[in-house]
Formats: C-alpha cells, structure tokens, sequence
C-alpha cells in the first residue's frame, strides 16, 4: 500500500510525500529493494534549496541498500551507476561505474536485464 501511495505522490510531483510512503514501506518490508530504488528516485528529483546543488548523497545510500538487500535487482544498478556517473569528476569514479555494471551483469535474470546493464556500461565507457 505503502509503495503504490508512494508513486501516486511521485506521479504528481510531490517527492518528499513519495519519500515519506516508500520509507514507510521499506519499514513494513525491509528485504523488498524497490522502495529503496524508488525513495532515492523521490530524493534525486527533490529540488535542492535555491543557489545550492543538488546532494545525491542519500540517495546513493538507498540504491547501495536495495543491492545489499536484493543482490540481483536489476534496477537498482542501473540507477546507481547513473547517479554516480553524474557525480563522477574523473576517469577513475567512470571506471567504478563500469564496474559497478560489471557486478550487476552477473545477476541478471533476463535477456532485458541483460541488454539494459550492457546499453549502460557501453554508454559509460563511450
């Protein structure tokens, strides 16, 4: 219930409400990692406070947690590979991306999981 209200609130914009409801779900059910994924989606499109850039921090610190939680979930490598490739500030943090995919190339589960870590990685590495 928890997730679904979640995605109403982030379907209108509305991301700290979505934050709020997918922590309530990660509460209810912590070994579930969507609503880790979907609460640091909530947090990377909360407008950081006017003249200040935005802190992907915790939300990086959700998409770890939903890997540690579900090792094998698929989404939440390709959005924390995108978002530490958007902090990334030299060749060094781009080859831990291409890593970070790597590792999740091994737990796919699908031929569109599959496709979709490998689209990621070759983007990263053009």
């Amino acid at each position: 219930v928890h997730c679904y209200r979640g995605e109403l609130h982030f379907a209108r914009g509305d991301f700290p409400g979505a934050k709020e409801e997918f922590e309530k779900a990660m509460i209810c059910d912590p070994y579930n990692p969507t609503p880790y994924v979907n609460a640091s989606l909530a947090l990377a499109n909360t407008p950081p406070p006017a003249g200040q850039r935005p802190d992907l921090t915790p939300a990086v610190e959700l998409l770890e947690k939903a890997i540690e939680v579900d090792p094998m979930f698929h989404a939440a490598y390709v959005q924390l590979g995108q978002m530490k490739l958007a902090q990334a500030t030299d060749l060094t943090k781009a080859k831990e991306v291409v890593e970070l995919y790597d590792k999740g190339l091994e737990y796919c589960r699908t031929p569109e999981e599959l496709k979709d870590i490998c689209s990621m990685r070759i983007l990263t590495v053009a």
